[in-house]
């Protein structure tokens, strides 16, 4: 009997270890989707992350005329005419900006899986476009942070 109730009493410590293993890693990746047609959209992360996990989907400044495209932004030159529509006019349009809002980082242009220059625990997240010219855009960005 005694060696029973060993037995169940190290199953459960070790099925509560794995799931706090496996709740942990759950945790060490987050993920948050990014409108191309909303400015800056705010995002808790709920804990310090220290780079960009990954970057998947696509979006487009004009959905009629140009194919979406990822975080590194358009590169057509039919686009440059229309460089005062950007939000910030020394990126391509359609690049993606996270927002660094600790000790007056500003925003970094990511183009993939990167390191960002510091720990954040929240951020904002942005398609380069003017806020006046986002209707006619097209597309989601998943942006996902890891520690």
């Amino acid at each position: 009997m005694k060696l029973t109730l060993k037995f169940i009493l190290i199953s459960a410590a070790v099925l509560v270890t794995n799931f706090n293993m496996h709740e942990a890693k759950a945790q060490a990746v987050k993920c948050f989707d990014v409108s191309s047609r909303t400015g800056w959209q705010y995002f808790d992360l709920g804990g310090p992350y220290t780079r960009i996990a990954s970057v998947g989907g696509g979006w487009s400044v004009d959905a009629r005329s140009y194919a979406p495209v990822g975080p590194q932004g358009h590169n057509e030159p039919g686009l440059e005419p229309y460089n005062q529509y950007k939000y910030d006019q020394g990126y391509p349009f359609g690049a993606l900006f996270v927002d660094i809002p600790t000790d007056g980082v500003g925003y970094v242009w990511v183009r993939g899986v990167q390191q960002l220059p510091k720990p954040i625990t929240r951020t904002a997240i942005r398609i380069n476009d003017a806020d006046n010219a986002l209707g006619d855009n097209s597309g989601v960005l998943r942006v996902c942070f890891s520690r």
